[in-house]
């Protein structure tokens, strides 16, 4: 089915409609109660006293006749030689009926009870109108030595009836719910993978299209998802192509400033110029490296020891005396050796820019390995925790790279480890450093 939403749910209501009234028609044409005034189905007892009267004018030849006869109504008549061995204590629901048949069957000995049904033994004494389950029952004895005995349920023929209609309209909405659970399906698995075409958009701008498929809502959702996907990619690829034509102009002018630097004669004035110009050129690095990352691509992920690694890259850092280490001998993870690099390089100088030392560890959580950074700086309030992690967001408001930077690190550090699956969050109090924990995959997460 291709036609709208609209269209195929209200074709299922149409179907289900004209099902109900199939089913409603064939009930219709089941044979009417009647009106049993309180009775439970059974004839009034004036009605039955005059067919106890009847039975018994007939005779012993004439009575089994008379009562096969109105054995085949909405109750099962009985002549028997001998009563029922299984009576049970009249309710006291039935206590009036049992009055009123009595009365008029004055001269007979009348029994009602709950008669015999599949709940019996559950429900006890206590009779329910359940004309198939527990039926009621009247036993009368006849002055000609036979018993009577009527219980208020369709007869045989007529149970096998009713039995057959209602497995007609078992089937008939078993089929109903079937078809509606096929429809329903249908309508929803596009909408299924539409989602889940939306969620790696998130993870990767270049993620495969989305298959326009279903009805025509869904089908143009997703066109226009895919154009916005085109145009965001569009927009991203425009402005790091942009900002790499912005760095390649401005480094050559870097590059003459630093050759007129070398040019002046004052010495402190000439480090001072080598440095900023230095300082420029690592911005645009970090604003390059950033907007590459921005564009959603997934790095290639290799298997890594993280642990030694660690150990490696605190080794070579210069200030190693400055960095403590808490790692297990080996930790593997599935990530990018050249993004890590970058991760703890950032992560371990913000942290002995403001701090005296760092303490980095590995450790494991379920499926997951766990890369903090802790150190013992004045820390940050937690009303600015939201803030870390975001471009050009920083609390201080120098601009040096000595002191505040310009706000890239932990936005690279965050675009790094999302692009290799990983996540990064940030804890805090006032007076007692900052920690940032990076959860990345291990190898059992994947397999």
């Amino acid at each position: 089915m291709r036609g709208t939403l609209s269209f195929r749910i209200g074709a299922i209501l149409l179907v289900g409609f004209v099902l109900l009234q199939l089913l409603l028609v064939v009930v219709l044409q089941l044979p009417g109660r009647i009106d049993d005034r309180g009775y439970y189905g059974l004839p009034p007892p004036r009605a039955f006293a005059e067919l106890v009267r009847a039975v018994e004018a007939a005779g012993p030849f004439g009575g089994p006749r008379l009562v096969e006869n109105f054995n085949g109504s909405l109750f099962e008549v009985e002549l028997r030689r001998a009563a029922p061995g299984d009576f049970r204590e009249v309710p006291e629901r039935l206590s009036v009926i049992a009055a009123d048949y009595r009365r008029a069957l004055a001269g007979h000995n009348v029994v009602i009870d709950g008669g015999p049904g599949r709940l019996n033994a559950l429900l006890g004494d206590r009779a329910r109108p359940l004309r198939f389950l527990v039926p009621i029952r009247i036993t009368v004895w006849l002055r000609g030595g036979d018993v009577l005995v009527l219980t208020g349920r369709p007869a045989d023929g007529l149970r096998a009836y009713l039995a057959q209609r209602s497995m007609i309209g078992l089937l008939g909405g078993t089929a109903l719910l079937l078809a509606l659970w096929v429809a329903l399906r249908q309508t929803t698995r596009p909408l299924q993978r539409l989602t889940a075409s939306v969620r790696a958009l998130g993870e990767d701008l270049h993620a495969d299209d989305a298959r326009p498929e279903g009805s025509r809502e869904v089908r143009t959702l997703a066109q226009a998802f895919n154009d916005m996907k085109h145009r965001i990619a569009r927009l991203v690829e425009e402005r790091t192509f942009i900002l790499a034509g912005i760095a390649h102009d401005l480094r050559t002018y870097l590059t003459r400033l630093q050759l007129r630097a070398d040019f002046i004669d004052d010495a402190e004035q000439r480090a001072r110029a080598t440095r900023d110009l230095d300082q420029m050129s690592a911005l645009l690095d970090d604003s390059l490296l950033f907007a590459s990352l921005g564009q959603g691509h997934r790095r290639e992920a290799e298997m890594v020891d993280l642990a030694a690694l660690t150990r490696d890259l605190a080794a070579l850092h210069p200030h190693d005396p400055r960095i403590h280490l808490d790692v297990p001998q080996a930790s593997l993870v599935l990530g990018n050796p050249p993004g890590l690099e970058r991760v703890f390089g950032n992560l371990v100088d913000n942290a002995l820019r403001y701090a005296a030392t760092v303490t980095v560890r590995v450790a494991r959580a379920d499926n997951r390995i766990l890369w903090s950074f802790d150190d013992d700086g004045p820390g940050i309030p937690p009303e600015h925790l939201a803030c870390l992690g975001a471009a050009y967001a920083r609390l201080d408001p120098s601009r040096d790279r000595l002191t505040g930077g310009a706000g890239l690190g932990l936005a690279i550090v965050r675009a790094l480890a999302e692009a290799m699956g990983g996540t990064v969050s940030f804890r805090s109090e006032r007076g007692q450093g900052l920690r940032v924990e990076i959860a990345l995959l291990s190898p059992e997460a994947v397999h």
